[in-house]
């Protein structure tokens, strides 16, 4: 019988959550798993990663590991809207910078880390993509909606808000739109070590001078 209780709130528990997660209209990732050792998605184009619009979303000579990259696992898998996002691996109250230049169209950081909602600041970018730094912590914007960003400029400080798991900062750039279920595209990084396909899950990359 108390099997039979714990499995029913367990249903329950997960049946509120979901319905919470799409009202908030946005993303809010999974947590980070082991997924698989692929290196970006290989029907795609990214371009050449060393003249890339993008650097990494944190400052030079800083390194963090990627737990889930493009077309690895879980909200990643391909075919899922968020199979071109990264995981990046940070400390809560990390700092987060600016990957392109852009104007700052939507922030939301009253979400408490391990709580809702997602925490995040939108940058729509100079051919009206939208870069995404998701999962920020309380309060944890540094900027304003309407702010001018160039590379590098600080956007915030990474957190664990929303269905994160765990603190990581979430980064994906999507197109036509920045609300969940949205279009997501591959990118690279020029200001590290090769990455072709983006960046590889279970590795460091440190950022580079550009």
């Amino acid at each position: 019988m108390k099997l039979l209780v714990l499995i029913n709130f367990v249903l329950l528990l997960f049946i509120n959550c979901e319905k919470k997660s799409s009202a908030t209209a946005i993303y809010n990732p999974g947590q980070g798993g082991a997924g698989n050792a692929t290196i970006g998605c290989t029907n795609y184009d990214y371009g050449n990663w060393e003249t890339s619009y993008y650097v990494l979303p944190y400052p030079v000579d800083i390194s963090y590991t990627v737990n889930l990259s493009h077309c690895t696992s879980s909200y990643h898998a391909e075919g899922r809207p968020d199979q071109f996002g990264i995981d990046f691996d940070m400390p809560i109250g990390s700092l987060i910078t600016a990957t392109r230049e852009g104007t700052v169209i939507h922030i939301e950081e009253s979400g408490i880390d391990g709580g809702f909602p997602n925490n995040l600041v939108v940058v729509q970018q100079n051919d009206n993509t939208y870069a995404q730094y998701m999962h920020l912590t309380e309060n944890g914007a540094i900027v304003s909606v309407g702010d001018v960003v160039e590379k590098g400029s600080h956007i915030g400080y990474s957190g664990s808000t929303g269905l994160a798991g765990y603190p990581h900062l979430h980064f994906i750039v999507t197109i036509e739109s920045w609300e969940y279920p949205y279009v997501g595209i591959p990118y690279n990084f020029k200001n590290t070590e090769a990455n072709p396909h983006s960046l590889q899950l279970g590795k460091s990359y440190t950022a580079l001078p550009y």
